[in-house]
């Protein structure tokens, strides 16, 4: 049991990157497009991917979360410190990433939930696509992401004293 618990742990980070890499792709390759639609298709498929990135999340969350029982990790720090690392990487994926592509899906028409809609109404569109060709975004993005990836990685292989 063992075993599936971490092949299925495992599994999720494996489907949570696939899920992820995609809007990643997706934010560095909007910055050299002009076309709003295009834009926006770009947009659509990262959403349609960010629903995989959740289901690994939760597929990774899960047996995690079993296997510290399972394993008696509940009292080790590397695993505290996995789970705030996670928090606090996702936090700032989250407002890095937000506001920017919340005005951009908004300005090119692409496929928005009805709230996110509302809120972004308010936001001023002028130069949302052009802002985006020069943005740091989608750099910071990966940096924050791939480090943290890396670093919660590390420390489930290494599981130090």
């Amino acid at each position: 049991m063992y075993l599936l618990m971490i092949f299925l742990h495992v599994l999720g980070v494996v489907v949570f990157a696939l899920g992820h890499g995609t809007s990643v792709a997706v934010a560095f390759r909007v910055r050299r497009e002009r076309e709003h639609a295009r834009i926006a298709a770009m947009l659509d498929v990262s959403s349609w991917s960010t629903g995989l990135m959740y289901a690994g999340l939760l597929l990774t969350i899960i047996p995690g979360v079993v296997l510290g029982f399972m394993g008696g990790f509940w009292g080790e720090w590397w695993l505290w410190l996995s789970i705030g690392l996670l928090v606090l990487v996702m936090g700032a994926m989250y407002a890095i990433a937000t506001p920017a592509f919340t005005r951009l899906r908004f300005a090119t028409g692409a496929t928005m939930p009805e709230s996110s809609r509302r809120k972004a109404a308010g936001l001023s569109t002028d130069g949302a696509v052009e802002a985006m060709a020069t943005s740091w975004r989608p750099t910071a993005l990966a940096i924050v992401g791939g480090i943290g990836l890396a670093v919660i990685l590390w420390l489930m292989i290494a599981q130090p004293a």
